[in-house]
């Protein structure tokens, strides 16, 4: 019996040592664990959430990335679009920034792990999430893709966006 109960004890103490930390951390970077499927030619967006101290994180820089020996910022205007938004957190001196990557038109070479990754400018601190696995898939009406109208691309890109919001909004585990 003393032997559970010494278990239980230090089991609690690790995971609120464990939690507390993370809350209080300089920078988190935050995003689902689920792997991301999508299909050739579709428009897809992948959000990464970082949460940092206002007063110890000073010039904040985040991007997603393919990991590597450097983890260069995907920039590419004709492949993707990086939207960003930032918003204060109710915890006084912390803010929250999402950063948005939108894929206009996937395709089979955009299978790949991909990373956010977050680096204060002072005092050096960054953080990086967890490898993400985007999966592209073949699209069965490929030769129709192009032959759409506008108002049913429209549609499937606001579902698309609906469910990327929808999803962010379930906490990772």
């Amino acid at each position: 019996m003393t032997t559970y109960c010494s278990a239980a004890l230090f089991l609690f103490l690790i995971a609120f040592f464990r939690r507390s930390s993370t809350e209080d951390s300089i920078v988190n970077v935050k995003y689902s664990r689920e792997p991301v499927r999508g299909m050739e030619g579709q428009f897809l967006t992948m959000k990464c959430t970082v949460e940092y101290s206002e007063v110890q994180c000073e010039g904040l820089k985040a991007w997603w990335c393919l990991p590597g020996e450097q983890c260069r910022p995907l920039t590419t205007p004709d492949r993707y679009l990086i939207h960003i938004n930032e918003t204060k957190m109710e915890k006084p001196g912390f803010r929250q920034r999402d950063v948005f990557i939108q894929f206009k038109n996937l395709s089979h070479s955009d299978t790949a792990l991909y990373q956010c990754t977050a680096v204060c400018r002072h005092p050096g601190t960054s953080a990086m999430g967890r490898l993400l696995n985007l999966t592209v898939t073949e699209n069965p009406n490929k030769n129709h893709v192009n032959g759409q109208n506008r108002s049913d691309r429209c549609s499937v890109d606001m579902i698309l966006l609906v469910v990327s919001f929808t999803l962010s909004w379930i906490p990772a585990m």
